[in-house]
């Protein structure tokens, strides 16, 4: 039994896991704990957690750093007592943690040839166009590594300091057995995204205001956790503008309780500033709902516009109003999208469609 153990190909995963629960750490979560993983490999996982709140994310505090000379350590000792074949690590590109993942990279290439960086984040190319030093610096970290992108759509993101072919592989959920509520007279449209200005929370919720003027007949929920938009916020909005009778602020909700939300919306919205492949569209497309959202990222991936849904332009209230408004009037339309959307979901997004997806990535880097 040991000499089996032994003789599987050792895998290193250095990723950030819940909490806090947002996009990228669920799909480390998945990419950690792929049953596939159990007969063909021989893994570690480091943990790359450095705050627990959202608010925590991005920041640099003496506590922080304390922390990250302690994974460092936490790397070499591994790296050296472990020997892994192959090293998957989800690193940030942008931003002052970039640094500190670039500095990870270059630990890992002194032990391993076969490193595999997932990237869950955008904004390489322009912060390459903006420095020198930062192009240079991308180059260096990519070289003699294999990247994974998440949308074809984000290829072109890292290709001017990239040459080799990216591999391109989608997010995936896990499916669940609800059934979609009966639709009420009041179409129901629901913005599922922690509360952050950047996801376009406000967006959301002046569009709806100009609904409201024209008197058109809907239910609106706000779910996802407080950040830099706080429930007073939000609430004291929606009192001010007259739209407490039509807007609840549900705070966050999770597993079933979440989809069930969904289950029971007819209009999924996302308006965000800057999204890569967000994880609550396809949640909405399993429920059966059109999505509406920024034509941003690879969101344009995911939704094709007139089929799934409709895609808006960034930071665009009149659009995003126009867009709801023809969802709110035309029933027959919200349910063809709906259709469409989960027809695509079942077909491309699941999770076994991402554990499939990331084994043959492994086992091309292996035999490579």
């Amino acid at each position: 039994m040991k000499k089996a153990s032994l003789s599987r190909p050792k895998i290193l995963f250095i990723v950030q896991l819940p909490p806090p629960v947002h996009g990228v750490s669920v799909m480390n979560y998945h990419a950690v704990n792929n049953p596939l993983w159990n007969e063909q490999y021989d893994k570690k996982t480091i943990r790359l957690n450095f705050g627990q709140r959202l608010e925590d994310l991005g920041t640099i505090t003496p506590g922080k750093l304390a922390g990250m000379f302690k994974v460092f350590l936490e790397i070499c000792y591994t790296l050296v007592s472990f020997r892994p074949a192959l090293i998957y690590f989800t690193m940030m590109p942008t931003g002052k943690i970039f640094y500190r993942d670039a500095l990870i990279v270059a630990i890992c290439k002194l032990f391993s040839s076969k490193l595999v960086i997932h990237l869950h984040g955008k904004g390489i190319s322009e912060a390459a166009k903006k420095s020198t030093l930062k192009a240079w610096l991308y180059r260096v970290t990519f070289k003699n590594t294999r990247v994974i992108c998440l949308s074809a759509n984000l290829v072109s993101d890292i290709s001017p300091v990239y040459k080799r072919k990216p591999f391109v592989l989608a997010n995936g959920i896990e499916i669940n057995n609800l059934e979609k509520a009966t639709e009420s007279d009041q179409p129901v449209v629901v913005y599922l995204s922690n509360l952050v200005k950047s996801k376009g929370i406000e967006v959301f919720l002046k569009s709806l205001v100009q609904l409201k003027k024209e008197k058109l007949s809907f239910k609106a929920r706000v779910i996802g956790d407080a950040a830099d938009f706080s429930f007073y916020q939000a609430q004291s909005f929606c009192d001010e503008n007259g739209l407490a009778e039509n807007v609840a602020i549900l705070g966050p909700k999770f597993n079933e309780q979440k989809m069930q939300e969904l289950y029971n919306a007819d209009i999924f919205v996302l308006p965000s500033f800057n999204e890569c492949f967000p994880l609550t569209i396809l949640e909405a497309m399993q429920a059966g709902l059109p999505v509406i959202a920024t034509n941003i990222g690879g969101i344009p991936d995911i939704i094709t516009n007139n089929q799934q849904g409709f895609l808006v332009g960034v930071n665009d209230q009149r659009e995003l109003s126009e867009r709801i408004r023809v969802l709110i009037r035309n029933k027959s339309l919200r349910q063809e999208f709906g259709v469409n959307a989960k027809k695509k979901f079942y077909s491309n997004y699941t999770i076994t469609h991402f554990y499939d997806g990331l084994n043959a990535i492994f086992n091309e880097v292996l035999n490579s």
